[in-house]
């Protein structure tokens, strides 16, 4: 029995490797950087990423389709690519499906200055339902025997998503406000940091303890994450860069009467590859590789071969017939 089990979760892990794709890349969307055009994007695409050595991360996949408005705030073409120092007002929506939920992002932002470093503040709405994958999960591990090593990862994940006692469905919504600060160089190579405060709302009966698929993370039902993210992106030609993503998760804290009722969890993720391009930026394909890690030990009883990882992004522009390389 246990060797079927493993064999089960070794086709899991090649499916999600070979077979996944998503419009939402864990980290900043690297693609847009080089396929954004001012006026009407619209975008489709995926992303898988899951662990070398399975575990502790339980895999990301989905699927989805994203249109993106971008209107200049000066005298600017629709259809141009975004320049060193870009002003616009930007509307935001994308629909996405994954095996855990699916479920739709609408937001707005705003770069206001043509200046460079840049500065973009953005606000999203994010609705999602799941799909009998809302379980119960351990926040609190205040007498330290590891309960919340053994919940938070893909063994506990897999052996308990589709259940009988799962609800069909489970509906959640999270309020996500960022801002962006960035700066191009003039070859082209861009560094930025991004800072998210996210509030999150999740419907479930297990005492308000959940997991937010799409982060990774167990949550309350209601609870905050604050995420920050560094990226980098450094052309070698027109077609290839070197891309770097870091991010950092963390969750509220919450206390009754003196107790903890839940802990502030927290992870932390590294990766490095490469960004290829073609179509003048309509076309994109990375793969990423890196490794990832919690804070506490005692949230974490796998090895460090378990904490490798490898991501696989695509995305594609449909191409508008104003859509090319316009001189300012």
């Amino acid at each position: 029995m246990n060797k079927i089990k493993a064999l089960f979760k070794i086709i899991l892990l090649n499916i999600a490797v070979c077979a996944s794709l998503s419009i939402a890349a864990m980290g900043v969307d690297q693609s847009n950087l080089v396929g954004l055009r001012y006026g009407p994007n619209l975008s489709w695409g995926g992303m898988v990423n899951t662990p070398l050595v399975w575990g502790q991360w339980v895999p990301q996949m989905n699927l989805g389709v994203r249109y993106t408005w971008l209107e200049p705030l000066g005298e600017m073409n629709y259809g141009t690519p975004l320049g060193l120092a870009s002003a616009y007002l930007k509307m935001d929506a994308s629909v996405e499906v994954s095996p855990f939920y699916g479920g739709y992002r609408a937001g707005l932002g705003l770069r206001p200055f043509k200046v460079n470093p840049q500065v973009e503040f953005n606000f999203i709405y994010e609705s999602y339902f799941y799909f009998k994958s809302n379980l119960e999960m351990v926040n609190a591990d205040v007498k330290g025997n590891g309960r919340i090593a053994e919940t938070w990862n893909s063994d506990y994940i897999f052996d308990n998503v589709g259940k009988s006692d799962t609800a069909e469905f489970d509906y959640a919504q999270l309020f996500d406000m960022s801002i962006n600060l960035s700066y191009t160089f003039s070859r082209g190579s861009i560094i930025g940091v991004v800072a998210h405060y996210v509030l999150s709302d999740i419907s479930t009966d297990f005492d308000g303890k959940s997991y937010d698929y799409k982060r990774n993370i167990p949550v309350f039902s209601r609870d905050y994450i604050v995420e920050l993210e560094s990226f980098g992106r450094f052309p070698i030609n027109n077609n290839i860069a070197v891309v770097y993503d870091g991010s950092y998760l963390k969750t509220g804290i919450l206390r009754s009467g003196g107790s903890v009722k839940k802990e502030s969890l927290s992870y932390r993720m590294c990766l490095l590859g490469t960004h290829i391009s073609w179509k003048e930026g309509l076309r994109s394909f990375i793969v990423k590789a890196g490794l990832w890690s919690r804070d506490k030990t005692r949230f974490y009883n796998g090895s460090f071969a378990q904490k490798l990882l490898v991501q696989l992004e695509y995305k594609g522009y449909f191409s508008f017939p104003f859509h090319g390389n316009f001189p300012k």
